[in-house]
C-alpha cells in the first residue's frame, strides 16, 4: 500500500477511504505440488526447473497475487454511527478474510490515540480489550441490521433470514450450512429441535448466537500483532496467542510495520541506483536483518483460513510447461512485482519471478525460463469445476475455442487421468491440461 501512495500516520483516521491494491502472499502450506518432497524428487529425476510467475520468498514459498483492502479503523460505537460508522463496516462485505492490525504494545487507547506511558504499563490498554470491542462492533452491526426487520423475518420465515444473511456477499448454500450447524448445536446442547421452524419463539440470545456463528464463518480473522519491536509488546503477544481462538480471531502473528517499512524504503533507494550492487554494505546488512517476513507469514495465515482452489494450467503433463497463451500473464499482468518490489524480494532472500531478467531489469519472454515447470497458478473459488477453470483461462486469453477434453494430476510424475468439465478442482487434480478446438 505504501508503494501505491497510501497515507500513513500514527493518528486516528489516517485512512478515510479504502486503499485497494495487489499484494503478494506466500501460498498456504500444501497448496502447491512443490510443497511435497515426492514432487521435488520427481522434478530432480526428470531435470525439471520449477517456475513461479510472481517469485518466491526466502522459504521457497510461491507468491500469490491477492487483492488487499485497507479500510479505516473502527472506534467503539461504530455500529451506531460513531467515527466512520456503518461506512467502515460496509467496506468489509467483499472481503473473504479479515486481518485485524492490533497495537500489540498496548500504547494506544480504543480511539487510536497514542498513550504516553513513560516506560510503565499501568496506563496501557491490553490488546485483548481491543479485540473484544471490535468483535462486539461486528456482531452489533449484523444484529441491528437483522433485528430491525425481525417482524418481517418472522412472517416470511427462514427464507427471509437466509436472504438477509446472504446479503453480506455470501452464497445461500454457505448461509444454509451455517444455519444447519447452529441448529445442530442447539439440539445437542439445549434439546431444542427445529429452531428455525418458528422464529417468533426466538429471544435475543438466539439471534446473537446465529450472528456470532455466521460472522465466525463468513469473516475468519487473523491478527497482525504490530509493534513487536517495542518492549511492552512481548508479553501481550504471548498472552494473545496463548488464548486463541478468541473474540473471532483464529490466528495471530507478531509483526513490526516500522522495521519492514525501513527495509522496503532502503531497498527502493538501492533499486534506483544505476550501478549493480555486488555486495551489501554493513548498513544494508543491518537493515536486511530487520526483514523477517513476518508480514508475509501473517497474510499467509489469513489466506489459509479460507483457502482458495489452486489450479495449475500446463501445456502438457510431461514437461509441465506453461500454456503459450499465459505469456502475457507472466510478463505484463498488473499484479506482477515491479523493479523495486523485485529488489525487496531478492534482498529478503527470495527469488525473482521466472520471467524477470535481473540484467535487463524487466520481464522478458524470449528465454528458457518461459518453459519452467508449473510456472503459473490461478486462484478459483472453492467448489470450482474444470469448466470454471477453462472459462477463466479463456477470459485471460490463454485458451481459445471450445472445450474438448481435459486431463489432470496432483503431483509432478503422477499418471495423467481424464477429468470431465463438471469435476470439482481440488488437490487431487490441480495440475490441468485442457484441450480445445483451437490452439492458443
Amino acid at each position: 500500500m505504501m508503494l501505491g501512495g497510501a497515507s500513513m500516520g500514527a493518528i486516528p483516521f489516517t485512512t478515510i477511504d479504502p486503499n485497494i491494491g495487489v499484494c503478494l502472499i506466500p501460498a498456504p502450506s500444501g497448496a502447491c505440488p512443490e510443497d511435497y518432497q515426492e514432487c521435488v524428487s520427481s522434478m530432480n529425476q526428470h531435470n525439471l526447473v520449477l517456475g513461479s510467475s510472481h517469485g518466491r520468498d526466502s522459504k521457497g514459498r510461491r507468491f500469490i497475487p491477492v487483492c488487499l483492502k485497507d479500510v479505516a479503523g473502527l472506534v467503539p460505537g461504530a455500529y451506531q454511527g460513531r467515527g466512520r460508522g456503518n461506512k467502515f463496516l460496509d467496506d468489509l462485505t467483499d472481503a473473504d478474510v479479515l486481518v485485524h492490525i492490533v497495537d500489540a504494545s498496548g500504547s494506544s487507547d480504543p480511539d487510536g490515540n497514542m498513550v504516553c506511558n513513560h516506560g510503565s504499563t499501568d496506563d496501557l490498554s491490553h490488546p485483548l480489550n481491543d479485540l473484544e470491542w471490535v468483535r462486539n462492533e461486528l456482531v452489533e452491526w449484523v444484529y441491528s441490521n437483522v433485528s430491525t426487520k425481525w417482524d418481517s423475518v418472522c412472517r416470511r420465515g427462514i427464507k427471509k433470514l437466509v436472504e438477509m444473511f446472504s446479503g453480506y456477499k455470501q452464497s445461500r448454500s454457505f448461509t444454509y450450512d451455517v444455519f444447519t450447524a447452529v441448529e445442530s448445536f442447539v439440539k445437542e446442547n439445549e434439546g431444542r429441535d427445529g429452531i428455525f421452524d418458528d422464529l417468533a419463539l426466538w429471544d435475543e440470545g438466539d439471534l446473537y448466537r446465529l450472528v456470532s456463528a455466521f460472522l465466525g464463518a463468513r469473516f475468519p480473522m487473523t491478527l497482525a500483532l504490530n509493534k513487536e519491536d517495542i518492549p511492552t509488546a512481548a508479553q501481550y503477544i504471548e498472552d494473545i496467542i496463548s488464548q486463541l481462538p478468541i473474540h473471532g480471531a483464529h490466528r495471530g502473528v507478531g509483526v513490526s510495520a516500522y522495521n519492514e517499512m525501513k527495509f522496503i524504503r532502503h531497498q527502493l533507494s538501492l533499486a534506483m541506483k544505476t550501478s549493480p550492487l555486488d555486495t551489501l554494505s554493513s548498513q544494508t546488512q543491518s537493515i536486511t536483518h530487520t526483514m523477517n517476513g513476518r508480514v508475509w507469514d501473517c497474510l499467509q495465515s489469513a489466506m489459509s483460513l479460507r483457502e482458495p482452489t489452486f489450479a495449475f494450467p500446463v501445456k502438457d503433463l510431461k514437461t509441465y510447461e506453461p500454456l503459450p497463451g499465459m505469456s502475457n500473464y507472466a510478463t505484463r499482468d498488473a499484479s506482477l512485482p515491479n523493479h523495486g518490489f523485485v529488489s525487496c524480494i531478492t534482498a529478503a532472500g527470495g527469488s525473482a519471478p521466472s520471467q524477470w531478467s535481473i540484467e535487463r531489469k524487466m520481464y522478458i519472454t524470449d528465454d528458457k525460463n518461459a518453459k519452467h515447470a508449473l510456472r503459473d497458478v490461478i486462484l478459483m473459488k472453492p467448489g470450482s469445476t474444470v469448466e470454471h477453470v477453462f472459462l477463466a483461462l479463456k477470459g485471460m486469453g490463454a485458451l481459445h475455442g471450445e472445450f474438448v477434453r481435459a486431463e489432470a494430476a496432483s503431483m509432478i510424475g503422477d499418471k495423467a487421468k481424464p477429468v470431465t468439465k463438471s469435476d470439482i478442482v481440488q488437490r487431487s487434480n490441480r495440475i490441468l491440461r485442457i484441450m480445445t478446438t483451437k490452439k492458443c
